[in-house]
Formats: C-alpha cells, sequence, structure tokens
C-alpha cells in the first residue's frame, strides 16, 4: 500500500505496525561517540547470560553494523518485532559492579561524555580479557547417581578409576590431578566425555596478584597532640557510617600520612576496605613501600603496572583479598567490594584531571564515590585547591580539620627570594644560579646533606634562536619553539615529540649566523651542577629519565641511603615525597608560570614553591630555601615566603569573586580542532551562535559565554584550535545547561576534533 506525504506529496510505503511481544529487553549503550542510549531484545539463546554491566555486541544504524555497548539494566517488558536482537556476548561477566555502573553514570551526566564511553573507561582492556589468569579444566560426573552392574562392565579399569576418583571428589576435579591420579589418557577422558558420563569444563583462574607486603615496620614514635585530635575526629566519622567530606590541612611534614594509616586501620579493623590516591608514580612507589611494612593485602595500581599485573591486581581487590588499595588516577574505580574509606592525598594537585574523554577529576570522582557508599572521604593537603577551600566554608557536608605545626615541633624552613634582576646588575651577565643559591648548595654538600633543585622545564634550553634574524627553530606540527636536548644533540616538541637535529648556524640563507641557546632547563642545571661541583653525585628527574616504576624505586632508594648528594627536577620532586637528609632546596625561574593565560597561574606557584620548600628540614637538619625569580613583590611569592596559605587565599579570592571566576563560579571549555584553519574557525563561530540562541530560547539567562576565540596554544599536532567557555554560576545551573544542549544536539560540529571539558584546570 502507498500513501503520500502532506509536504511535497512524494509517495512512500505505509509502515506496518510490529507484532506485539513479551520478554527480555536490554538497555544497552554503544562504545561509540553516540550521546544516546537503545532498547535490544535478548535472544532465547541469550537468557541468562548477560546482567548490567556487561558488554554485549548489538547492530546499530540502517546497515545493522555491530558495536560493542554496554547492557544497563534487563527488564522483562512488551515489544514489537522492529525491536533488535544482541547479536552476542563480548565478556564473560560483567567487570562492573552495581556501584561503579552507577558512578559511571554519574561521570556522564556530569562531564558530557557518552555513556558507553564512560564505562569503556572505567575498566582496563587488560582486565576484561583477563591478562595473567591460568586456564584449567576441570571434569565432573554427569549424573552422581553410579552406573548399574551392566555398565560397569562395559567400562574399562582406568575408566573406573576416572568416575571412582570423581565421585569420591564429590564435585569438581583438576583435570591434570585426575590424570595424575587415576593415569588416564586424554583419549579415556574424551570417550567418557562421548558416553555422558563425565563433563568437562573450562575456566580461568588467576594465579594470584603481585605481592608488596613487606616485613612489618611500625615507627616507634607517638602521634603529637595535633595528629591525635584530628585522627579521633576523623575516627568519629569513620565509626558514624555516614558520608563526609574532611579537608585534612597540614603544613608540609605535619604529619598526614600517619593519621591516613590510623584511619585506614579503623576501616580494616571493621572488615572493609581502603583506597589511597596519589597524584604521581613517584609518590606511589614511597608509599607503597612505607605501607606495606604497616599493613598487608596492599594492592597497587598505575600506569606503571604490566598489563598482566593489572589484571591480577583487579581480581584481587574485587575478591577482597586486597584490602588496602594505593595507587594513581585508576585507582578510584577499583572494584572494592565493602569500601570503608577513600584518601585522596595532595587533592590540589592538576595531574588528578583525566586529560582524555571522560575529562574527570579524581577528587570529585572520589567525592560522589564516597556519597554514593555512604562513607567519609579525606582530602588532604597543605596547599588545597580553592575550590576546596571555599566548599569548606561554604558547604554543610565539608569539614576543615588542622595540622597547623610539622611533627617534633620542627621548624619551618627559612624561605629566601633572590631578585634576578638585581643579580644581573651586580655581576653584570646572566647566570643560571644567583649567589645566595651557590653559597647555600655549596654549604650543603660540604655539610654531607642532601639538595633538591626545581626547575619545571625539560631539556638543556627552552629554544634556539638568531639573534641576527631573530628566527626560533619552531615545531612544524605545533605552535611552540623545539626545545634543546643537549645529551641528543636534537631539538625536540615535548607535545608532539618531533625531533630535528640542531644545525650549527641559522637555517635563514641569507643569514646563516650561529644560532643561541636561550633559557634554561633539567638538563643544564645538571651539566652546571658536573661542571661546578664536580665531586657532588647528581641525579636528574624528570619525564626523560624516569621511564620506568623500576627507575623511580632505584632513584628513592638511592636518595634515602645518600647515594646521590643533589637531585635537579621538574615539579615531579615538589610533593609528597620524604627524604630526611634533605636540608636544601633550590628553586629557578619560579615565576616564570606568570605569564600563562590561566587564571589559576598565582595559585599554581604558590603550591609549587610551598609543595618544593616543604621538602627541606624534615628531620633534625634545619631546612633552608632559595627561590629565583623576576617579580619577589608578587602576593603569591610572599604568601609562599611565609608559608602562609591563609595570607594567598585572602589576596587571590577576592578579584575571582569580583570576576565570576571559580570558585565563585563553574565553567565548561569547548575546543574545536582540525586542519583546516578557516573550517574550524568558521565551525566554531557557527557553535557558538547555536549555544547562545538556545540558551536563550530556554530562559537559561545565567550562563555566559565567552568566544570564540584562539586556544592559547593555537596549532597543536597539526590541529588549529578554537575555544568557547561558557561560565554558570553555580554546578546546578551548569549541568542544566548542558542536559539542555545534549538534548537538543547542539554540541556539534563538522571537525575531527570536539573537546568538551567540564571544570577545566588547564585553559592552554
Amino acid at each position: 500500500m502507498v500513501a503520500r506525504r502532506k509536504d511535497n506529496q512524494t509517495p512512500r510505503l505505509w509502515v506496518e505496525p510490529g507484532e506485539g511481544k513479551e520478554g527480555p529487553v536490554a538497555r544497552v549503550a554503544p562504545v561509540a561517540p553516540i550521546d544516546k542510549t537503545y532498547s535490544f531484545a535478548i535472544p532465547e539463546r541469550l537468557v541468562g547470560r548477560i546482567a548490567p554491566g556487561q558488554r554485549v555486541r548489538v547492530p546499530l544504524g540502517r546497515k545493522g553494523r555491530l558495536f560493542d555497548g554496554f547492557c544497563l539494566e534487563i527488564q522483562t517488558a512488551p515489544w514489537t518485532s522492529t525491536l533488535r536482537f544482541i547479536e552476542s556476548v563480548v565478556d564473560s561477566r560483567s567487570f562492573l559492579p552495581p556501584d561503579l555502573l552507577e558512578l559511571g553514570r554519574w561521570i556522564s551526566h556530569h562531564y558530557a561524555c557518552p555513556l558507553g564511553r564512560t564505562l569503556h573507561a572505567l575498566v582496563p582492556q587488560v582486565v576484561r580479557s583477563r591478562a595473567g589468569f591460568e586456564t584449567i579444566r576441570f571434569a565432573q560426573l554427569a549424573d552422581p547417581t553410579p552406573p548399574d552392574e551392566g555398565g560397569r562392565a562395559r567400562l574399562g579399569a582406568t575408566q573406573k578409576a576416572v568416575l571412582e576418583a570423581l565421585a569420591l571428589t564429590g564435585g569438581p576435579m583438576d583435570v591434570r590431578e585426575l590424570r595424575e591420579v587415576t593415569g588416564a589418557s586424554t583419549a579415556t577422558l574424551r570417550t567418557l566425555v562421548g558416553r555422558g558420563q563425565i563433563v568437562i569444563e573450562t575456566v580461568k583462574q588467576p594465579p594470584g596478584a603481585p605481592n608488596c607486603d613487606q616485613p612489618p615496620h611500625e615507627p616507634d614514635f607517638m602521634l603529637n597532640a595535633d595528629q591525635q585530635a584530628a585522627l579521633a575526629r576523623v575516627r568519629e566519622v569513620i565509626d558514624a557510617g555516614a558520608f563526609r567530606v574532611l579537608l585534612l590541612f597540614g603544613v608540609s611534614g605535619s604529619g598526614k600520612t600517619e593519621v591516613y594509616i590510623h584511619a585506614m586501620r579503623r576501616v580494616l579493623a571493621a572488615g572493609r576496605q581502603a583506597i589511597l590516591l596519589v597524584p604521581e608514580i613517584a609518590l606511589t612507589t614511597q608509599l607503597v613501600q612505607r605501607l606495606a611494612a604497616r599493613f598487608t593485602d596492599v594492592a597497587v595500581i598505575h600506569s606503571g603496572l604490566t598489563g598482566v599485573a593489572r589484571s591480577l591486581t583487579w581480581e584481587a581487590i574485587a575478591n577482597g583479598s586486597k584490602r588496602v588499595v594505593i595507587g594513581t588516577r585508576s585507582a578510584v574505580f577499583a572494584p572494592c567490594p565493602n569500601l570503608g574509606l577513600i584518601v585522596v592525598d595532595e587533592e590540589q594537585e592538576t595531574s588528578y584531571k583525566n586529560l582524555r574523554a571522560p575529562r574527570f577529576h579524581v577528587r570529585d570522582v572520589a567525592i560522589k564515590r564516597a556519597q554514593a557508599a555512604g562513607i567519609p572521604v579525606l582530602l588532604g593537603s597543605a596547599t588545597p585547591s580553592l575550590e576546596t577551600w571555599v566548599n569548606t566554608q561554604r558547604a554543610g557536608h565539608y569539614e576543615r580539620i588542622d595540622l597547623p605545626r610539622r611533627v617534633r615541633e620542627l621548624p619551618l624552613p627559612t624561605v629566601h627570594l633572590v631578585d634576578m634582576r638585581d643579580e644581573q646588575r651586580l655581576i653584570g651577565r646572566n647566570s643560571l644560579f644567583s649567589r645566595l643559591m651557590e653559597e647555600r648548595l655549596t654549604a650543603t654538600i660540604e655539610r654531607g646533606e642532601q639538595a633538591l633543585l626545581l626547575l619545571n622545564r625539560r631539556g638543556h634550553a627552552n629554544s634556539l634562536f638568531c639573534p641576527n634574524c631573530k628566527i626560533r627553530l619552531e615545531c612544524p606540527n605545533c605552535h611552540i619553539t623545539l626545545v634543546f636536548h643537549s645529551a641528543t644533540g636534537q631539538a625536540l616538541c615535548h607535545y608532539c615529540r618531533h625531533r630535528l637535529d640542531v644545525p650549527d648556524l641559522c637555517p635563514n640563507p641569507s643569514c646563516r649566523s650561529p644560532l643561541v641557546a636561550f633559557g634554561a632547563g633539567t638538563q643544564r642545571v645538571e651539566e652546571f651542577l658536573q661542571r661546578h661541583f664536580p665531586r657532588a653525585r647528581v641525579r636528574r628527574v624528570d619525564s626523560d629519565t624516569m621511564l620506568s616504576d623500576e627507575r623511580y624505586r632505584s632513584l628513592i632508594a638511592d636518595v634515602e641511603a645518600h647515594r646521590v648528594d643533589v637531585v635537579v627536577g621538574t615539579q615531579m620532586i615538589a610533593k609528597g615525597l620524604d627524604f630526611p637528609r634533605v636540608s636544601f632546596v633550590g628553586v629557578l625561574t619560579a615565576d616564570a608560570g606568570l605569564m600563562s593565560p590561566d587564571f589559576r597561574a598565582a595559585e599554581r606557584l604558590f603550591q609549587l614553591i610551598t609543595q618544593v620548600a616543604g621538602r627541606a628540614g624534615r628531620r633534625d637538619r634545619p631546612g633552608e630555601v632559595v627561590v629565583q625569580c623576576i617579580a619577589p613583590q608578587t602576593p603569591a611569592l610572599q604568601a609562599a615566603m611565609r608559608h602562609d596559605y591563609l595570607a594567598f587565599a585572602d589576596s587571590e579570592l577576592p578579584p575571582r569573586q569580583t570576576l565570576h571566576w571559580p570558585p565563585f563560579a563553574r565553567l565548561v571549555r569547548f575546543v574545536l580542532a582540525g586542519a583546516k584553519e578557516t573550517v574550524v574557525r568558521n565551525e566554531i563561530v557557527d557553535l557558538g551562535n547555536r549555544i547562545r540562541d538556545s540558551l536563550a530560547a530556554a530562559g537559561l539567562t545565567s550562563m555566559h559565554l565567552f568566544g570564540p576565540h584562539p586556544c592559547p596554544l593555537i596549532r597543536l599536532r597539526k590541529q588549529y584550535r578554537y575555544e568557547l567557555l561558557l561560565r554558570a554560576p553555580d554546578a546546578i545551573a551548569q549541568r542544566t545547561a548542558l542536559d539542555h544542549l545534549r538534548a537538543n544536539r547542539v554540541l556539534r560540529a563538522k571537525v575531527p576534533s570536539f573537546m568538551i571539558d567540564v571544570d577545566p584546570i588547564s585553559m592552554a
């Protein structure tokens, strides 16, 4: 039968209603850039084999192309014959327990990421594939009733022995053990299977997770009064069995880790599990060494693990045999069946932000997971993020607990600010080290103590340029200068890894002047120390040298054993590490980051200086810090010199509030990228117009859209980048706006890359 459409009278076929049925129907989220979920009928052959959180294969689109997807729920409901069937099951079981499945839903909602992709990010692929599991075959009787006399007469001696052994066991028996006990061959077992007398099943079992336990060691010191008061309050909250966010605000060296340990013991004593999150692998390494001597059944999760180690560790946590979990970002999803506490150490760290979709922040995900589980979450920091700081003043479920003094009443290190402009005038030239820095470093080495030198830049020099024609060596793929690495004689882009053999002369054929290296990196500092302090044992710590977990362990062991005198590194050495012999810390070009267009630049500067200064003088040796800068009157530096977080917050929060920046507003950053700049620019303009029109039509007038404009790093990996910034007065308004834009399919653009970053922590 043919009908005509009323609009243009084009004939089309009638659409007949499907045949009504009732049966199991699954809701599935495809692992694809599709921001919606679909219903699929479960075929009879798969009934009982699918559970929520399990991956299945489903047909999508007109051509029925098969995609992986996550089963969200199963219901018995009426459906029509037009509903498509699930094609097959991908996973042998669900690797997402109900609490993690619900957490994935929240992450997808809050961070505006398709649900299927979000759930896919929660469980590593090696876990789903059960990497490292042993394949074991089990045999058991198909019928526990013993055969009659006629049946026994037809059996051979070995066959009888097999049946008797299985009957005696009363359950499944490892085939290898069965063959060893009875002397049965593979052919014998195959014959019994063919007769229907036994069944053989193949299963995968974990051989056991890596063992991190060490000989027990309990320190001989007692908690001081501040630690005892803090721990008493934490225990009250744990025993109450309710959700609460506790900020442990303590100066560097105040003993926050000991409070963590005793709080976790309280949880373990109640038969529950605890997760301790740290921002860097380096911190994981040292913490594991300490906690493994204070606890048993410790599991470690971070990106440095092999696939097999990660898979076996994940399984051990899920079955409850590992009760203490230490790790970086992905550890927040550890499948703890009986979670009692989450600790987030150095909660302010930017490395807690995931840089791929879903672009979640670990601290906020940890808080949400704790809220859903009805348990406390403990945040620790000497320099908390201003968002957390303001939450302790405004949010009823936040609470601040102070540790105002170092353990054993040790003094905080003395901090000196050196203006390198004055230094240049006095000595008549640019110098890598100020006179005070060199003097204090010399004295430290001569006393047999250790020093940390921080320069948050890798390589030998920031750039290579020609002083005659002003040409700089730039990356052909990114809008950035190449960094010179003297060890290889190459210039390297730290974004796309492009390498260039450095020419001796300017590449401009009409110039050909010698190139000059400008700026300094950790490699240049290392070379300077080797020339000026030839007897000092120097180690460089940055992402060029710390390429494996083994190297972190080796570094920490060498520093603790005093096989190293000076450690030169990037921000990897600035936080959390505890080396008793470090008495001097030097910071080079401290305020370089203030030139960043990021409104958080001053906050990051204060945090970095305060954190690295806290590495000095943590035992009996008094600490001293020299900070080289060009703007010593900057409020963030002045506050860091006095270790005064309250003064920093008082200076930084008023302008943030006046300008309506976080923590007094919420942001969403939209970034489009593509190879053709005109296409990207046109698409971002069109996207901005659609967002403004859609929000206005919905009456969401509290939102403000900035842009479009080029990103600070306009070209990255051959892609031109433009951005929009959406500001909301609070989290509710932010989520309402995003829900509206997603539901109305406003957030789309014809470019290769479209990034949605909710609550961004970097504006680069």
